[in-house]
């Protein structure tokens, strides 16, 4: 990977224009990669720029304290100048450019170099200019935590430091996640050394649930449904259920978990629709590969964790097709 890391290094010293983006609706580790990486730039002397599809989670927000990200939506006719005119452009946390949903003609047709840097199995080589992968990262923020220390340690500041543990903390589940090794602990500590609080990053992110986010997930666990002699639970979340509450789709994150910590589960999937499509989540314990099963519906993840988007069908009809294929992952 390090000889990886060296050219990336030198793209980045030979480039002025830089342009950081990362998947829909973006969890810890995505927001913390561009936050992190963004401010490695600027150390570097460089002026980079994040622009997203998605808005911000409200619990992440706190990781953003310049107000740096932009919305595509937003200013569109900017944000599409901006990406034609790099000279590089950083794809993180996602190797799709699908994911990256209302820019991704954009990307794919910017004269930039592409630089991507991902944890997730699935990667198109002949899309990029370079790669930094290794799906046995617990998180991106891994990647660019020995990316950045590679570099030069100094340059991980509290500030960076916060972020990138925020993206290894979220990913792994609070580390209780498979691929939550010794080595992960250490590089925590590492950066809590260097200033990353723990505590206070763990309040910022998780004790932000409000009376209408519990409301969301009552109606989620009231209607569970289990099958396989409890070993599957499917549970929905639909447009009435977000409009009734005034919430959103970055109000379920978390609720996989929920499904996950039912004992004796050994399957769990989310299906939340959305005004164009249905998001499907799936988690799963023990060896039961649940990337193979989003690949069916041109999604993608990692094996206990992945998820896919569906248009042109229901929530009846998707459950239906899911409970079909989950014929062939379960006893």
């Amino acid at each position: 990977m390090y000889s990886q890391i060296k050219e990336v290094i030198k793209l980045v010293e030979q480039s002025e224009s830089i342009i950081l983006t990362t998947h829909v609706v973006p969890d810890g580790d995505a927001i913390g990669s561009v936050i992190a990486f963004s401010e490695y730039l600027k150390l570097k002397g460089k002026i980079p720029i994040i622009i997203n599809h998605s808005q911000t989670p409200d619990n992440l927000k706190f990781l953003d304290k310049k107000k740096a990200i932009k919305v595509f939506c937003q200013k569109e006719d900017e944000n599409k100048n901006l990406l034609e005119n790099a000279d590089l452009i950083f794809i993180l946390d996602t190797n799709e450019f699908t994911r990256t949903k209302s820019m991704e003609l954009f990307l794919l047709n910017s004269s930039a170099k592409k630089i991507c840097i991902d944890h997730h199995a699935g990667i198109k080589p002949e899309q990029y200019n370079a790669i930094i992968s290794n799906t046995d990262y617990c998180a991106t923020c891994q990647i660019l935590y020995e990316f950045i220390k590679f570099d030069d340690e100094n340059f991980l500041t509290t500030e960076i430091s916060s972020a990138l543990y925020v993206g290894i903390m979220t990913d792994t589940g609070s580390f209780r996640h498979p691929r939550t090794t010794s080595e992960v602990f250490l590089n925590c500590a590492d950066l809590i050394n260097r200033g990353a609080d723990p505590v206070s990053l763990y309040e910022e992110v998780y004790a932000t649930t409000t009376i209408q986010n519990l409301k969301l997930a009552a109606k989620l666990v009231d209607g569970l449904v289990f099958y396989n002699g409890n070993k599957v639970v499917i549970g929905t979340v639909t447009q009435e259920d977000f409009n009734s509450l005034g919430l959103d789709i970055q109000h379920v994150d978390g609720f996989t978990s929920t499904l996950m910590n039912i004992k004796g589960v050994k399957i769990g999937v989310i299906l939340v629709e959305l005004q164009d499509n249905i998001k499907i989540s799936f988690r799963s314990k023990d060896n039961i590969d649940m990337s193979r099963l989003a690949k069916e519906f041109s999604g993608g993840g990692h094996k206990n964790a992945a998820g896919a988007n569906v248009k042109d069908s229901s929530i009846p009809e998707l459950k239906k097709v899911i409970l079909k294929k989950l014929e062939n992952y379960i006893d």
